[in-house]
């Protein structure tokens, strides 16, 4: 696979694009993003298995649903992906491949930080006829994020956070997909959104 340009770095991926500019209100790193190594003890966190519960501030009053839209990004900015468009695919030195998803917040708790977001990734496959099978799950990433420094503020008031790496196998780009995000805060909000890739399928609802 011939390395791909993407915003003047160079990766070996899948669904590279051209992202315009992104405002972000704090401090960023200059440079080209490299996907984050398990363990990094920085800004991001690595723990595709731990405990995405988070726990109800009762001093929090807010009420309605968290509206969510998925992206990606490197942990210090957030590039939102648009209906049909592919997130970046990294392919790891050991064979393995992930991408790094994030989700921006238009409403969030300022006073109340914390988010817990889950991403889940599918394929559906359907006979000519139409006839799908169960989607099946190739990505799974639950996770608390509760340290400030991880919230981005965007324009309107809105937060990002990024720099989440999700394994995923068997990651077809002819096949129908899909990829979920779920994310609830501490006042006791929930939300969720997705994302549809590859050629249309019926899918069950969130």
């Amino acid at each position: 696979m011939k390395p791909v340009r993407r915003n003047g770095c160079e990766t070996r991926a899948h669904g590279a694009r051209r992202v315009g500019r992104v405002l972000v209100l704090a401090s960023l790193v200059t440079g080209c993003p490299t996907p984050p190594e398990p363990g990094n003890a920085g800004t991001y966190v690595y723990d595709p298995y731990g405990n995405g519960t988070i726990d109800k501030d009762p001093a929090c009053k807010l009420t309605g649903t968290l509206e969510l839209k998925l992206g990606e990004g490197d942990g210090t900015n957030f590039l939102p992906l648009e209906p049909g468009q592919e997130p970046v695919l990294y392919h790891g030195p050991q064979g393995g491949t992930h991408v790094i998803l994030g989700v921006r917040v238009a409403n969030p708790a300022l006073e109340f930080p914390g988010l817990s977001v889950k991403f889940v990734l599918q394929r559906q496959r359907c006979s000519p006829a139409g006839d799908c099978l169960a989607p099946e799950t190739m990505g799974l990433d639950e996770r608390l994020v509760s340290d400030p420094r991880r919230f981005v503020a965007q324009e309107g008031g809105a937060v990002s956070v990024s720099g989440m790496l999700v394994l995923v196998s068997n990651w077809t780009l002819t096949e129908s997909r899909r990829i979920q995000v779920y994310a609830a805060d501490r006042c006791g909000r929930t939300g969720t959104t997705s994302l549809e890739l590859g050629p249309p399928a019926t899918w069950p609802a969130q």
